[in-house]
Parts: C-alpha cells; structure tokens; sequence
C-alpha cells in the first residue's frame, strides 16, 4: 500500500488526515479544555469594559489563585480578538494590561 497508514488493531487501511480529525474531535472534549472555556467566559462576565487590569487583577476578580492559568486564558482571548492588550512599565518591570473590547 503506498502513501497509506495501516490500523493494526482494525486491520484496515486509514489516512493520516482521518486519524488527526479523530484526535482532534476527542481532544476537544477534554476536561481541561472545557475548563478553561469556563474560566474565559467568567473573564469576560466580570471585567469591566473600560479599565485596564492587570493579570493579578484579573485573577482576584474572577476568585482565583493561579496567575499563570489567567494569564494563558487572557492571551487567548486577546488572540480571539475579545480583549486588547498593552505593556507598560511598572514598578518591578514591564506589566501587561488587559481590557474587554467593547
């Protein structure tokens, strides 16, 4: 068979292509997936529209303790286009600064 994969257990002939689609639509269930999805729409309910936070800030307002997770969520929705971002100087070093696009 030339270009093909062949499933081993099935004993059948399968696509690269139709493997990745399998993977990707069973990772999409993920729990952590889906948890961070709850995170992003609890960002987006409670931040006000107008003000500059902070990722420190952010966290607080949503009621948790992990910066580094609010941060990963906030540069996706910044990459989604539902938050901007801009880098200051603050007094320890550069801050970046999140708020809703309204």
């Amino acid at each position: 068979m030339s270009g093909g994969f062949v499933d081993v257990i099935a004993g059948k002939a399968g696509s690269r292509a139709a493997r990745l689609r399998k993977s990707t639509s069973r990772a999409s269930n993920a729990p952590q997936g889906m948890n961070a999805r709850k995170i992003e729409a609890r960002i987006l309910e409670m931040m006000p529209r107008r003000s500059w936070m902070t990722c420190t800030a952010v966290s607080r307002l949503i009621g948790t303790s992990e910066d580094r997770k609010t941060r990963a969520r906030l540069d996706r929705l910044v990459s989604e286009a539902k938050l901007e971002r801009k880098r200051e100087q603050g007094t320890h070093g550069l801050v970046y600064l999140f708020r809703r696009i309204s």
